[in-house]
């Protein structure tokens, strides 16, 4: 069976001939309201995934292949999604044939089976198993309520008889009612219906919460215990306070709490926190999950995560003086609300390159001007806004995370995490990412900027490089790159000789498609050139760079806007305002 014939197939069967003025519905806003049920995840276009949840549930036999097909008929511009302007021109011309009923009864079942919440009722659709819900709900709740109401309506009439409501005068009295049973039947039925029951349950369940926080919060952190903590630090990242994180805002706190964890084992890990499929993860599916995979650490490493997440979080939404706020009490260890000598000391060794001894003490003498040997925040304050004035942002939190960093050393903030979740989560996969050196495209623009001398190298094969490239790259090689597994990268990186194009550069930045060849390339081309000048990989490739608004030009130098993400799978990640004139070409049949 075809395509088109999978898609029409006939529904008269179960649709009663109408006068046809019953069924005028405008075919466009019917398949506009369709299209926009089926984004969930509201995109503005329809990704493979999206179709073949789409096929399988309109139609049962529907294979893979058939809407795969289907996809890439509507696919016109081979970009692996379809919008909303392929769509409707493909979906007008494959329903051509249905008669108005059939189109209708189309329409109202495919928005049915999306779940999307229907409030319009030209769009509302009675499901062809409502005998089922009203045999195994309705009919069951309508039974029960006639029993409680004849039961009432007997003990009302045995109450009545014994005189229980009378006065002393023998007559009721001038407020008493009698029973209504039709509003009985009503009330019971509405407060024992599955809304008013999960209303309840979720009553009960957010006042349990708000005891157990009030619980947690009447104690200091050291006095919590790991579920208390985890239910603390829930509060403090769940920002907006809606009770719920987003799957990837999960990601990065895992990898944050536990570095230990490879980013794809947590993945896996957190792939079943969302207990009721909700695509969100409210507080009790994060402490029960988090606790699961924190069983085997330790107390000491476990508050100690617990704390660099309460620690990012808090830095995330600081100021210059906040965060200078946090260095200050990080510092003081005694709480005092002053640094003495010796707590003025670990911070000059902190803030001098290689410990210089005499840079030390004239360190200290800058920070202590007084010579009292005791700083005030405010005494700190002055000298450390002046010194850090020319810094940018970037610059700013790099010198504030080397000072907050537990171990004494630099911890530059991850370039991934200004990516778009999705697109960082993925970018921190890479076995590479946590082995070689980093720089996000922010950081390259300020160095531009500072006119910094940058030494870009393509990392990207030549199909790649032949859509687009960033100005002045020079080309590692002939790279080809299917997966981490395989690929050539490392053998073209070792053969490759960059050292002329390097001479006299500040930085040499490796760039490929989202950061995967760069990330293996960089650590071998640092070797190359002796240490003579750093060398990092672009965090989240050129694709980073174009959705930063990054020039790129083609090969005679003209600017484009055209991007090659390197595989299919990263296309979404392309984001840049303009369309990305790249496409991919049709896969065959």
């Amino acid at each position: 069976m075809g395509v088109m014939d999978t898609l029409t197939r006939s529904t008269a069967d179960t649709v009663a001939k109408t006068d046809s003025k019953k069924w005028a519905m405008d075919r466009s806003e019917a398949l506009r309201v369709v299209f926009h049920a089926l984004d969930g995840d509201d995109s503005g276009s329809i990704e493979i995934e999206e179709v073949l949840h789409l096929a399988t549930g309109m139609c049962q036999t529907m294979s893979e292949d058939d809407a795969r097909a289907w996809f890439q008929e509507m696919d016109k511009d081979g970009d692996a999604t379809v919008d909303e302007a392929e769509y409707l021109e493909a979906m007008l011309k494959l329903t051509d044939d249905l008669s108005p009923q059939q189109f209708e009864h189309r329409v109202k079942d495919l928005l049915a089976r999306t779940n999307k919440e229907v409030t319009d009722p030209r769009w509302y659709y009675h499901c062809e198993n409502n005998r089922e819900y009203l045999e195994a709900e309705v009919v069951p709740l309508l039974e029960s309520g006639l029993n409680e109401m004849m039961r009432a309506i007997e003990a009302e009439r045995l109450r009545v008889a014994s005189g229980k409501d009378w006065d002393e005068d023998g007559h009721v009295p001038p407020d008493w009612r009698p029973m209504r049973p039709l509003q009985f039947l009503g009330e019971y039925l509405r407060e024992n219906s599955r809304t008013m029951v999960r209303k309840r349950e979720e009553e009960a369940r957010l006042a349990a919460e708000a005891a157990a926080k009030a619980e947690y919060l009447n104690r200091t952190f050291d006095e919590m215990d790991r579920e208390q903590k985890l239910r603390y630090s829930f509060d403090k990242i769940d920002g907006d306070g809606n009770g719920a994180l987003d799957f990837d805002e999960l990601v990065f706190v895992c990898r944050k709490i536990n570095p230990g964890k490879g980013v794809e084992e947590a993945r896996m890990q957190l792939s079943w926190m969302d207990k009721d499929g909700d695509g969100q993860v409210d507080q009790d599916e994060y402490v029960n999950a988090i606790l699961e995979i924190m069983q085997d650490v330790d107390e000491e490493t476990f508050v100690n995560g617990v704390k660099r997440v309460l620690t990012a979080v808090q830095f995330a939404k600081a100021d210059r003086i906040e965060k200078l706020k946090m260095v200050f009490e990080r510092v003081d260890e005694d709480d005092s609300g002053e640094l003495d000598r010796d707590e003025l000391t670990k911070l000059a060794v902190a803030l001098v390159p290689g410990g210089d001894e005499v840079k030390v003490r004239k360190t200290m003498k800058w920070l202590d001007a007084n010579g009292d040997a005791a700083v005030s925040f405010e005494e700190f304050k002055g000298p450390m806004i002046e010194a850090t004035e020319g810094l940018d942002d970037d610059q700013f939190d790099a010198a504030v995370h080397k000072l907050l960093a537990a171990e004494g050393e630099a911890v530059e903030p991850d370039p991934a995490d200004d990516l778009p979740p999705k697109f960082g989560a993925y970018v921190t996969q890479f076995p590479s990412h946590a082995k070689c050196k980093w720089i996000g495209v922010k950081r390259v623009d300020s160095m531009t900027r500072d006119e910094k001398k940058i030494c870009v190298v393509d990392c990207r094969s030549p199909d790649e490089r032949a859509v687009s490239i960033i100005k002045d790259s020079v080309p590692l090689g002939d790279v080809k790159f299917v997966s981490f597994e395989d690929n050539n990268v490392e053998a073209v990186a070792g053969g490759a000789d960059v050292s002329a194009a390097c001479e006299g550069a500040d930085v040499v930045v490796c760039v490929s498609a989202v950061g995967a060849e760069g990330g293996i390339a960089a650590p071998i081309l640092a070797e190359k050139l002796e240490g003579k000048v750093e060398v990092r990989n672009l965090v989240g490739g050129i694709v980073a760079w174009y959705n930063a608004g990054g020039e790129v030009v083609d090969g005679e130098g003209n600017p484009v806007e055209a991007v090659h993400p390197g595989q299919r799978r990263c296309i979404g990640f392309v984001t840049r305002a303009r369309k990305n004139a790249f496409k991919f070409p049709k896969e065959e049949k």
